[in-house]
């Protein structure tokens, strides 16, 4: 299953922090593939996402953290 998958799944299967976070993975994926985010934006708001807000909303979920920071540096792995 590819990441874009995964955080698919996450955000429509799942309600709470989780879901909001993958979306907003989500959304800045949509952003840069056209064009709305250029490539340091587009890194810095994977990046915020991977390094603090997952730590932050996730922290009594490690399962759901793990999952969330592994997508991000998924999506920043292919740039």
């Amino acid at each position: 299953m590819s990441t874009l998958d995964e955080l698919r799944q996450i955000a429509g299967l799942e309600n709470g922090p989780a879901a909001e976070l993958a979306n907003d993975l989500l959304v800045f994926q949509e952003q840069y593939d056209t064009g709305q985010l250029d490539k340091e934006e587009y890194q810095f708001l994977i990046s915020q996402i991977a390094e603090v807000r997952a730590a932050q909303e996730l922290a009594d979920d490690e399962i759901a953290c793990r999952k969330i920071v592994a997508a991000a540096e998924g999506l920043l792995a292919v740039l």
